[in-house]
């Protein structure tokens, strides 16, 4: 398909050249310990490189805002209307269409990267700034593929004195906070299971309707560099406005639908407050399996082991989407009327109910309980105290990459499984591949990236 944009080029160096390159500008910096870049960069300011501006980017910047050492050193997005917007809110900055390009020509410019692009562009965008040794803020879900997440592993471990931080920003919420601590310390016993849920899956501002096949073409708009907004895909797509600017989450080639996109704010609680171990199964119940787009009426079981701390010998999590809801009567519950995006931890001795944005009820006896104890919490910026540990600090961080991949690793089974509706798959996560089923293997493991986009070796 003829998408009316010029064939991109970039740059008069090889792919492999760009990489020697960049691997020559920052060797040095590869040898410092955290505490030896602190130094470097004290009374100084963090330079950050963003990737994608429009949308959930501005959100970062926000939250960065007022900080006294952040210093917006360039921007990057192929939607040049984007670039004319931010380059009027700061005129210092320089402006690419191409993030490569940051890596071959400008690497000493900036210390860190911020990365707000589609879910499929995450991962080589992430490890080439890896890679090349610069601190990163990374959106969820951190990985768009399984075997993604054996990279971004790879990477942390010969990168481990870099920065990181993961886009759940809900994290941070007090509520979200004292939730962990309640289940940490034991307050309601040990864990027996836990059920969590999406809202409804329809057409509306990111998402187009469930199972769709991609939309005919239409004229690829003058500002857009389509070429470029498909990066790793190495076949033709039609442009459509179900595809751009954000309703990619439908589709399988580049989001995650509902399951990806709500499961590091949903399920990251489990994490925070068990250190939960990786999964062992998964199976997805579906309609139909998922094709070109993501499914919809999603229920997906996630096997761990258990034992220890855990009430039972595994520990099980119910993933849905489409607001499908537990039994209450059947836990032992009132007649309760929950909305979306929810997170139901069931103990021993009572009940964990926590709302994306932090409000919870907790249950003992089949009641709502008002006077639960609450354990003390500090509070914390997710944006700043990122910024903030970049540049020397040692503040806690809620989401680092070193958990924030674990945590996207179910969200990516869930929604998987969704290719092979009604079959349990086992997971040998140490190896990052399913024991009992080769076509999954070959199938949703891992994706052929399209020459000069593909992420970095680790080295």
């Amino acid at each position: 398909m003829n998408t009316g944009q010029p064939r991109h080029s970039f740059s008069p160096t090889t792919r492999r050249s760009f990489f020697k390159t960049g691997a020559i500008v920052t060797a040095g910096l590869a040898s410092l310990t955290l505490r030896a870049r602190a130094q470097i960069n004290k009374n100084s300011k963090l330079r950050i490189f963003q990737i994608g501006v429009g949308g959930v980017a501005g959100m970062q910047r926000s939250g960065l805002k007022g900080h006294p050492q952040v210093e917006w050193a360039g921007f990057c997005d192929v939607d040049r209307r984007e670039l004319d917007r931010i380059k009027q809110q700061h005129p210092e900055a320089w402006t690419l269409s191409d993030y490569r390009e940051a890596f071959a020509n400008r690497i000493n410019d900036f210390d860190a990267v911020i990365v707000d692009i589609p879910d499929f562009h995450h991962a080589p965008a992430m490890l080439t700034a890896l890679q090349h040794n610069k601190h990163v803020y990374g959106q969820k879900p951190l990985v768009h593929q399984l075997a993604e997440l054996r990279m971004m592993r790879d990477m942390l471990n010969v990168r481990p004195h870099l920065v990181t931080q993961m886009g759940n920003q809900r994290a941070c919420n007090r509520g979200r906070m004292v939730s962990v601590e309640i289940l940490r310390k034991n307050q309601l016993g040990r864990p027996v299971e836990a059920y969590v849920w999406t809202g409804g899956v329809a057409r509306g501002h990111y998402f187009a309707d469930p199972w769709m096949a991609y939309p005919p073409a239409q004229p690829v708009p003058e500002y857009l560099n389509w070429d470029l907004w498909r990066g790793p895909i190495g076949h033709e797509m039609p442009y459509s406005e179900d595809l751009a600017p954000r309703r990619w989450r439908t589709f399988w080639e580049t989001g995650g639908g509902q399951l990806a996109d709500w499961g590091c704010h949903l399920l990251d609680l489990l994490y925070f407050a068990y250190d939960l171990p990786r999964p062992e199964a998964v199976i997805t119940h579906t309609p139909k399996p998922s094709g070109i787009g993501h499914t919809a009426h999603n229920q997906s079981t996630l096997t761990y082991p258990g034992g220890g701390k855990f009430a039972r010998e595994k520990f099980v999590v119910r993933y849905n989407d489409d607001a499908l809801l537990p039994s209450f009567a059947a836990l032992g519950l009132p007649s309760i009327k929950p909305g979306a995006n929810h997170t139901m931890v069931v103990c021993e001795e009572g009940t964990l109910l926590l709302q994306a944005d932090g409000a919870f009820t907790i249950y003992r006896n089949g009641k709502a309980v008002k006077d639960e104890p609450q354990p003390q919490v500090a509070p914390r910026n997710h944006w700043k105290d990122w910024a903030d540990n970049c540049l020397g600090a040692n503040k806690p961080l809620w989401t680092p990459f070193q958990i924030g991949w674990r945590i996207t690793e179910p969200a990516l089974l869930a929604v998987k499984a969704t290719r092979f509706p009604g079959q349990e798959l086992r997971w040998d996560a140490e190896n990052f591949r399913f024991t009992n089923h080769e076509k999954a293997n070959a199938e949703i493991l891992s994706r052929t990236y399209r020459e000069g986009f593909a992420p970095p070796m680790v080295s």
